[in-house]
């Protein structure tokens, strides 16, 4: 049985593997329960990635960016 690295599901969940790597897992995940189960998580985490960023729960706070913009215009003078 074949055996993937984290990235390389990653990359299959995120449709950014090469074309042979995703017919390659798409095969395994078919006969392997345990890479199915791993992928199924990587999905999951995926969509609540997805779902806090549009919640706004990933965007910095407005104080955090008056201080950001604060050091750039120290750093530039």
């Amino acid at each position: 049985m074949q055996k993937f690295t984290q990235e390389q599901l990653m990359l299959y969940v995120y449709q950014q593997a090469s074309p042979i790597l995703k017919m390659a897992i798409d095969r395994v995940i078919k006969e392997d329960a345990l890479v199915a189960e791993e992928v199924k998580l990587i999905k999951q985490s995926k969509k609540e990635l997805d779902k806090a960023g549009k919640d706004g729960l990933m965007s910095p706070s407005t104080l955090s960016l008056n201080k950001i913009m604060q050091y750039a215009k120290k750093a530039k003078s």
